[in-house]
């Protein structure tokens, strides 16, 4: 028998799906999430100017979950590939006049998106050494966006090298993550396999007492890790964890 865990059963699962409760067809963002999504409306207005290349409108809604309390504060995004610049347009728009906005991109020509709070960077996003340079020249980065090359390995690079250097409290996104078999997802996975490690104890000085289990450092650094459709969103802890606890409440127990 197949073990339980093997994730052919997943794939099975999902692709035989049958909904036990009917839902309203729609391209991904209700006529609510539009009217709310200030960063939607600005992109679905946006007619003229540099071009934003296929931008999925299903991203507004992560977008605005998990990058909404940066609006108007003094922070630094990070945007791999720049390509005509109408996304670096968006950010500044979005963000606000106090946000710093860097581009990396492998087109020198990308550099004409540079101006006062843009800088671009041109380079290799598989290339560490690369990164190695980006780093030195910026602070710890509170929004990283990867829409560049996509394939495994340069998404791969990029996270190693990058989400270290996340701000505390930052978010970090991986964009176009299509098909099933994906790469790069398999590989976030294991990223999540490393989130949920170790195993609960009871305190020495009070077995019936709570139960604790031991931060590893990458689990004190991330926070959660979030799949949307085509989307990976990783979010930095914000405040410092030396162990998981389990507590126990209440005095009415089973037997």
């Amino acid at each position: 028998m197949d073990s339980l865990l093997d994730v052919s059963h997943a794939r099975r699962f999902a692709k035989g799906w049958s909904a036990r409760v009917e839902q309203p067809k729609t391209d991904g963002t209700s006529d609510d999430e539009r009217s709310e999504n200030e960063l939607l409306r600005w992109f679905e207005e946006y007619t003229s100017g540099p071009g934003i290349l296929h931008k999925w409108t299903h991203y507004f809604e992560p977008y605005q979950r998990h990058l909404t309390r940066f609006v108007g504060e003094d922070v630094s995004l990070l945007e791999v590939g720049v390509q005509s610049g109408g996304s670096i347009e968006m950010w500044r728009h979005w963000l606000g006049g106090c946000a710093t906005i860097y581009g990396v991109d492998i087109d020198p020509d990308c550099r004409r998106s540079e101006r006062e709070g843009v800088t671009i960077f041109i380079g290799d996003q598989a290339d560490r050494a690369f990164w190695a340079r980006v780093r030195s020249e910026t602070p710890p980065l509170d929004i990283v966006i990867d829409d560049g090359g996509h394939t495994p390995e340069q998404q791969r690079v990029t996270l190693e090298e990058l989400l270290p250097h996340l701000a505390v409290g930052g978010v970090y996104i991986c964009e176009d993550l299509h098909g099933s078999a994906n790469q790069f997802l398999s590989y976030v996975h294991g990223l999540s396999e490393a989130l949920c490690a170790g195993s609960p104890r009871p305190s020495q000085d009070d077995p019936d007492g709570p139960l604790f289990s031991k931060v590893t450092p990458y689990q004190a650094a991330v926070h959660s890790i979030h799949i949307y459709p085509h989307l990976v969103v990783i979010e930095r802890r914000g405040q410092a964890l030396d162990e998981f606890v389990a507590r126990k409440q209440g005095t009415d127990w089973l037997a």
